[in-house]
């Protein structure tokens, strides 16, 4: 009776296993080859801007580390920048369907951790859905997003949230097409390319006003992300344990309408502390000859944007009035770059 009812248990084992083995190998044929569910991306941050807004669309930005988005993306034929904006796809239509108000999502787009502006994506709610249907939805990932929204009492706020977001099946004879999507799907210009018309810098005016009264070394940059017809206005004012450069639009205007940025150094001063408010961002990036800074954007009337790097014991930073990213960074790299003045 004993050896019976041990071969009735073995028996079933053996058939569990070999059904668990047969289901394994059937679910392998069924289930659509997805080159991105083999690729993990890195990704520095997903913010969504999740405020109302009358047109129904809303913003959000994509910043990645890759400073060269040609790459190959693992095994499979696409490159990160494919890769990159189907994440964005993606993300699209999970918020489309989750809020069912919007009109879609405004995506900006770093690389470099936000050094290199790449343009803007507008991924509408019915371009996202058409495109999932049209290559499919597979496996479930946990994506990151910093939302930014307004509480009840009008009061901003931010939450770390998690969403379980399927990912598109760029299944291996859907490459082909989806690079030709991409290519057909050009990011819109923020003007801020390599063509963009640059203002000198008056450095030797500005050496003249610093020079001898400071004993910190002195970093100007050569160039600013102006255009020529735009005017600015400068005042210098230095110490033995520093300098600051107020510039400003338009001559003789003064005050924070006018306010264009600043360039300072201040000898042994930290580098700034992470903000805690909730519209701020903080964040290490790597400046020109391989420096070391931070960034960082501080908003309550206007969004101010820094970069600030530290040499020799002294603190030098570089701020922009509702400046991009790369905008403060071409700045503090062309200052980098002449080298000391």
């Amino acid at each position: 009776m004993r050896g019976r009812w041990l071969f009735a248990a073995i028996f079933a084992g053996v058939v569990t296993a070999l059904t668990i083995l047969f289901e394994g190998f059937a679910n392998a044929l069924l289930t659509p080859y997805s080159a991105l569910a083999r690729t993990e991306t890195q990704i520095t941050e997903i913010r969504w801007f999740n405020y109302t807004s009358k047109d129904g669309w809303q913003s959000a930005q994509f910043i990645v580390p890759d400073r060269n988005t040609t790459q190959s993306a693992g095994r499979s034929k696409l490159r990160l920048y494919d890769v990159h904006i189907a994440k964005m796809f993606e993300i699209s239509r999970f918020l489309c369907d989750r809020d069912r108000t919007s009109a879609g999502y405004n995506w900006s787009y770093g690389a470099d951790n936000g050094n290199i502006d790449m343009g803007s994506f507008k991924i509408s709610c019915n371009l996202a859905r058409s495109t999932a249907a049209t290559y499919g939805l597979g496996k479930p990932k946990i994506t990151v997003i910093r939302r930014n929204f307004n509480q009840k009492n009008g009061r901003p706020s931010v939450a770390v949230e998690k969403y379980s977001i399927p990912t598109l099946n760029v299944a291996k004879n859907l490459v082909v097409q989806w690079r030709n999507f991409v290519q057909k799907f050009p990011p819109i210009p923020n003007n801020l390319g390599t063509n963009q018309a640059n203002t000198r810098f008056p450095v030797s005016n500005i050496v003249r006003q610093i020079k001898g009264k400071t004993r910190v070394p002195v970093f100007l940059p050569s160039i600013l992300p102006l255009s020529d017809t735009q005017q600015l206005d400068f005042d210098v004012q230095a110490g033995s344990h520093g300098y600051i450069v107020e510039m400003y639009l338009g001559k003789g205007c003064r005050g924070g309408a006018c306010s264009f940025g600043t360039i300072e150094a201040k000898k042994n001063e930290p580098f700034s502390p992470p903000s805690q408010l909730p519209r701020d961002t903080y964040r290490s990036i790597e400046l020109a000859g391989g420096m070391r800074g931070t960034y960082f954007q501080n908003c309550g009337n206007y969004c101010i944007s820094y970069v600030e790097w530290q040499r020799l014991g002294v603190l030098y930073r570089v701020s922009i009035k509702n400046g991009r990213q790369s905008e403060v960074v071409r700045i503090a790299n062309s200052a980098l770059q002449v080298g000391q003045r």
